[in-house]
């Protein structure tokens, strides 16, 4: 066997581990049923289940939802739940990294896969109820048709096609016998989990953005804590108690999160609902999001008292069960309440244009928009808002992990990261973007702070360098957070975006796209539309600027003139675009701004040829920026590059200028030996100065002063 490979040890089957084995098998199907009874009982409480008024409802609708989306929620749970603990929780089998499907790992999988199917085929099958609630019993409609003609119908098409891609992942990955496949459907997961934000009351609040983004985080923190919870539960037979241990302490983290996300989430809805807080009390929907919270507490109190139960396996159980009754309960209270209509009523009236005004976000302030409302005009949006706490947060917890133990860190790194939250938070919650949806100009004061503000504070943060030395590494053959960050560095598809032209491309060439297309108007028309946009921006914007004055390590190294040359040609096409589109003489997004009913079209032209000059003139800006500090940063990779040089040939007595000398001499004919001195000609002083000069142009790029990586 090779060395520093270990043989897992199978426990053997005793009639108790048989007696345990049979819990899993009957634990899905009662916790169901609980789901479905705390569903129904919530719809009773908040008059859900009575006859509707305007249209008859279908029994097969009043029954058959709560029923699909029980099994949609199970599906949904199992999938994220599993692919979690496959992907990031299990100890691998040995203690040297690999990334096969060991048999434990492999049935996660399995149970994973199942998952993500029964999850697509739930959504598939809510399609034509949704559209038979629609239309109602015996109206002779296509029902598929009345569905897909609805957001709400077309939502769930998208979250099954995506819960299918996971479940297809899934199924290469038992067939290639590889976690990477599993982490990819594991993003498809986490993706159709998010989308689910959009359906329910959430698409049509008032407070749409924030009840959007809210409700998203809260479906994802429920999938992470009850499926991971439910997960480690079915696994706990073919687990030994090392690994139990581990599993367990490594989900004990993100339990945590989830749980704060979960109340911080909840918060934000039930404002947007409730009109005040009697309505806990005095009305139906507030009763059941009254009990929800309470389970939610009683869950967080069970979750803290699992952390100190890790050691006694049989008491944890029991916490876990106790845990599942509850969050089963929760689920179903969940179900009840999508299926309620709240106490402040979500629907807009449709007077002129409040339906397409809704759609946007709040309304604009009555003031005018100018540079002065940029940083007196305050929009929240807190989900936002809590993003740049939570990664302030993190590099600060890192940076005080490394200095505990007597690393030091510059403070221009972190002053770096924190004022890159701050302009995040800034252009997500500022003047720009509360005029961002109603005027091209202040759209494009955000596109530029997206782009060319927040991403270079962040890169010249250096958050992976900072990762891969605050968080230790696995030493059980398993990958975490770090070990995958780390690899998605070094693989293939990062050193082809890795590429400044590829770079340059995605960061310039996405701007005729987007704006030359109906991919923008569809941004404004659309929520999901708008957060895709800004992801983009900000991802294509971080990758130029890694790219650049990036810290942290790069698939290979890039030569600094080609960097220079990317820079003035992506950023003059910029520039370039910003003219192009001032000389425009049509309107971009020419129907949702019409739409809206704020400005005639003379205005609006107006509008659009002001945001072009902001993209001009503020491209100009970076340049200076950005060719200062890849200069500076090419010095000092040149004097860090001679430091090695000296260091080497101090420590070899300058064996390798002296081969070199000598090599030189040998081409001219003289047959000099090493060491050999010339009294006069090319080959001497002037030799050993080009000999060291080369060298140094040539050296290995080792590790730097500061740095466990190499200078780029």
């Amino acid at each position: 066997m090779t060395e520093g490979m270990t043989t897992p040890t199978v426990p053997a089957t005793t009639a108790s581990d048989r007696g345990t084995g049979i819990l899993p098998r009957l634990l899905l199907p009662a916790l169901l049923l609980l789901t479905l009874a705390a569903a129904l009982l919530g719809m009773a409480a908040t008059g859900a289940l009575a006859p509707a008024q305007l249209i008859p409802a279908s029994p097969l609708v009043t029954w058959g939802l709560p029923v699909v989306r029980a099994l949609h929620h199970l599906g949904m749970l199992l999938a994220i739940g599993a692919g979690g603990v496959a992907v990031l929780l299990l100890p691998g089998p040995s203690r040297r990294e690999t990334t096969a499907l060991d048999p434990v790992r492999r049935a996660t999988v399995r149970l994973a896969a199942a998952g993500a199917l029964l999850w697509a085929l739930a959504s598939l099958a809510q399609v034509p109820l949704g559209g038979l609630e629609a239309a109602g019993p015996g109206s002779g409609l296509n029902l598929w048709d009345v569905a897909l003609g609805g957001e709400l119908g077309r939502l769930q098409l998208v979250v099954a096609v995506l819960a299918g891609l996971a479940a297809l992942f899934h199924g290469l990955a038992l067939a290639v016998r590889t976690t990477v496949l599993a982490c990819w459907a594991l993003a498809f997961s986490g993706i159709g989990a998010l989308t689910l934000g959009l359906a329910g009351h959430a698409g049509a609040s008032l407070d749409h953005v924030n009840a959007v983004n809210a409700m998203a985080l809260h479906i994802v923190a429920v999938s992470v804590w009850a499926g991971g919870l439910l997960v480690i539960g079915l696994l706990g037979p073919r687990l030994d108690d090392e690994r139990h241990r581990a599993v367990v302490a490594r989900f004990s983290p993100w339990a945590l999160a989830a749980v704060v996300v979960l109340a911080l989430s909840g918060l934000l809805s039930a404002s947007i609902r409730l009109d005040s807080w009697a309505d806990l009390v005095t009305t139906g929907y507030g009763r059941v999001v009254l009990a929800k919270t309470v389970g939610l507490l009683a869950l967080a109190v069970l979750g803290a008292l699992q952390r100190r139960r890790l050691g006694d396996r049989l008491r944890f159980r029991h916490l876990a069960l106790t845990e599942g009754i509850l969050l089963a309960a929760v689920i179903g209270a969940s179900i009840a309440l999508g299926r309620s209509a709240p106490p402040v009523p979500q629907e807009v009236p449709v007077v002129g244009d409040l339906r397409v005004l809704s759609l946007a976000g709040h309304l604009p302030p009555e003031r005018e928009f100018g540079p002065g409302a940029l940083f007196t005009v305050v929009q929240p949006d807190w989900v936002s808002l809590g993003i740049a706490a939570a990664m302030a947060g993190l590099y600060l917890v890192g940076v005080r992990r490394l200095t505990r133990r007597g690393d030091a860190w510059p403070w221009v790194r972190t002053l770096s990261w924190i004022a890159g939250c701050l302009a995040f938070a800034w252009v997500m919650n500022g003047g720009a973007a509360a005029w961002g949806l109603f005027r091209f100009d202040a759209h494009m004061v955000q596109h530029m702070a997206m782009m060319m503000i927040a991403p270079p504070l962040w890169v010249l943060g250096a958050p992976v360098t900072l990762l891969s030395r605050a968080v230790a590494p696995r030493t059980d053959g398993s990958r975490g957070v770090r070990e995958w960050v780390l690899a998605a560095l070094h693989s293939g598809y990062s050193r082809v975006i890795s590429s400044p032209p590829v770079a340059g491309l995605f960061f310039a060439g996405s701007l005729v796209v987007f704006y030359f297309t109906p991919l923008f108007e569809l941004a404004m028309y659309h929520h999901a539309g708008h957060v895709l946009m800004t992801v983009h921006f900000l991802a294509s914007g971080y990758l130029f600027a890694w790219v650049l004055i990036g810290i942290d390590p790069a698939p290979r190294p890039i030569n600094p003139v080609m960097k220079l040359l990317t820079l003035l040609v992506t950023l003059a096409f910029h520039a370039f675009f910003g003219v192009a589109l001032y000389s425009a003489t049509w309107l971009i997004a020419e129907n949702w701004y019409t739409d809206l009913g704020m400005y005639d079209p003379d205005r609006l032209m107006l509008i659009q040829e002001r945001g072009a000059s902001i993209m001009w003139a503020i491209s100009e800006v970076p340049t200076v920026g950005y060719a200062i500090i890849v200069a500076v940063l090419w010095m000092r990779s040149e004097d860090r590059r001679a430091r090695q040089y000296d260091r080497k040939a101090e420590r070899d007595g300058g064996a390798e200028l002296a081969a070199y000398n000598a090599y030189l001499a040998s081409l001219q004919g003289g047959g000099a030996a090493v060491g050999e001195s010339r009294p006069t000609g090319p080959v001497g002083d002037g030799a050993a100065s080009d000999g060291a000069v080369s060298n140094v142009a040539v050296s290995d790029e080792s590790s730097s002063d500061d740095e466990a990586t190499p200078p780029r």
